[in-house]
């Protein structure tokens, strides 16, 4: 039936919502572009969601949004306690670290069902695949080798199968790119290490951007589908070894082959970020043509009146759109567009001056809306534009994304790379498929593994049977985070021997023997 502020519901039996820290949550929603109107379409919407059980360890659910953009995942008591002890941590590591490849968590929630008497937590968050592309290979790697193998069938393929193939196969970025990325990811490796994480792990998908020659001769016998959706998604089952995002990871990739983008693949302008070198071709191209064009002389004797006029309401109209998106995202508007897709410049200074100026006008339409819709307090020593906060709470200014792309793929080395790319299937080595390079979706999932008592008993049993305990996945986070920084050299370039370790062998050696000395200690 409803009460006076919660609506009435079709349901039989009674339940109990609870939100976790919600202005936390909110404040995290808009540090990752998150529009607060669409997340809640997204996810409290009269559409379905998608569901996905995993017979993985945990036994977790798994829902997608509609949309796909949003996954939502059960969880224990034990990952809720230990999520709201770590949220301040997590928090200021993201505010300080734009680009980081930790999983986004966008709200924890709790359902009481009384007729159940059973609470039921669960969070949502980012999908690391937020992407039309589809996704023709899928890995999950943490750096250990025990049990880190893929049964026959498994779409999501682990360390030792990516060891196999390297390195034909290796994950090559661009020499500045991968420079970025590996600094990042030892930043939250290092936060990770902080927090006495581990046994998280590396998502990676491969999109291979087909051929087009071969896009182009094939005709019309092929299937097509809707976004992220197959019917036999949810009979999809894992193996128990699979953690519980790489459930998600499978579930992702059956669902994605039967998008009409892997049909229709062309990169063009739209794929990219707003001031990005691809999507300045067309807008070349089209400064070009204007320049071949005769104008009249009427044209040429009114043009100084008309270029002012416009570029003053040029600028009226970019510091409204300024405003907008200082409005959704404060106090991280200077990171994100009004998509909520990040900026590859900086907002310009003559833009933030003039949305000064727009705060002074309609204050009485703005007082009405917000006693309807109240925004999140502000501190009082912060300006139009979020200044005196970013300064008050030492947040970044600007950053540059480590993607230039509009789904935060990272694009392949092609430089050593003879094109087009010649791949075979796992199974069928007489069919040779051609590529014209691959795209890569990286994110670190699985955070939510703290070493506690029982793992370090675990470790320590392992250290007690002999050699081959530090190829296991459970080891000290020191260690841990050591190891998966090395296999990040690996995987991401043609020669992994060519690259500079921050851990040499002896310090390795020293870390391990500190490690071991403190478990003793402890």
């Amino acid at each position: 039936r409803g009460t006076d502020i919660t609506p009435p519901h079709q349901l039989s039996h009674t339940f109990k919502f609870k939100d976790y820290s919600p202005l936390a949550f909110a404040y995290l929603r808009r540090m990752f572009g998150v529009n607060e109107y669409e997340f809640l379409l997204s996810v409290c919407g009269n559409a379905n969601y998608i569901e996905f059980q995993s017979n993985a360890k945990s036994g977790q659910f798994f829902f997608y949004s509609p949309d796909g953009k949003y996954m939502i995942k059960t969880m224990t008591n034990a990952e809720s306690k230990f999520l709201r002890r770590i949220l301040p941590h997590y928090f200021r590591h993201c505010a300080m670290n734009p680009n980081t490849l930790i999983a986004k968590f966008l709200g924890m929630y709790r359902v009481k069902l009384y007729h159940l008497r059973r609470n039921v937590k669960f969070m949502v968050m980012k999908s690391v695949y937020d992407t039309d592309k589809h996704l023709d290979q899928l890995f999950d790697v943490k750096g250990s080798s025990t049990g880190r193998d893929a049964k026959p069938g498994d779409a999501v393929k682990k360390d030792n199968d990516v060891r196999r193939s390297l390195p034909d196969s290796a994950f090559v970025l661009e020499p500045d790119l991968r420079k970025r990325l590996r600094q990042q990811v030892v930043l939250d490796t290092e936060w990770l290490r902080a927090m006495k994480i581990m046994d998280y792990s590396m998502l990676i998908g491969v999109h291979n951007i087909p051929h087009k020659s071969k896009a182009n001769a094939s005709g019309g016998d092929r299937p097509v589908g809707h976004r992220r959706f197959a019917s036999n998604a949810s009979n999809r089952l894992l193996s128990p070894d699979d953690g519980d995002e790489r459930s998600l990871a499978s579930f992702d990739a059956s669902m994605s082959h039967a998008t009409l983008d892997h049909y229709l693949d062309d990169d063009d302008d739209g794929s990219y970020l707003e001031g990005a070198q691809n999507n300045m071709r067309s807008s070349k191209q089209r400064h070009a043509n204007e320049n071949s064009s005769v104008p009249d002389n009427s044209s040429i004797a009114s043009r100084p009146v008309d270029d002012r006029s416009t570029k003053k309401s040029k600028i009226h109209a970019g510091a409204v759109l300024e405003k907008a998106i200082e409005d959704m995202y404060w106090p991280f508007h200077r990171l994100y567009d009004v998509q909520g897709r990040r900026r590859l410049n900086p907002i310009s200074e003559s833009l933030i001056s003039n949305s000064k100026d727009e705060k002074l006008i309609g204050q009485s339409e703005k007082a009405a809306t917000d006693q309807i819709d109240p925004p999140l307090p502000k501190p009082a020593t912060a300006e139009c534009c979020g200044t005196g906060a970013i300064k008050k709470y030492d947040l970044p200014t600007f950053e540059k994304p480590l993607s230039n792309r509009k789904d935060a793929g990272f694009m392949m080395d092609l430089l050593d790379v003879e094109v087009p790319i010649k791949l075979t299937k796992p199974g069928a080595p007489h069919i040779v498929e051609l590529c014209d390079g691959k795209i890569f979706y990286m994110g670190i999932i699985d955070i939510l593994q703290q070493f506690n008592i029982r793992k370090r008993f675990e470790a320590r049993y392992r250290r007690m049977g002999g050699k081959g305990w530090e190829a296991a996945s459970c080891v000290h986070p020191n260690l841990y985070a050591d190891r998966f920084i090395r296999f990040f050299d690996e995987y991401t370039q043609f020669d992994p021997k060519s690259v500079e370790t921050d851990a040499p062998d002896d310090e390795r050696k020293s870390s391990e023997v500190q490690v071991e000395a403190k478990e003793k200690q402890e």
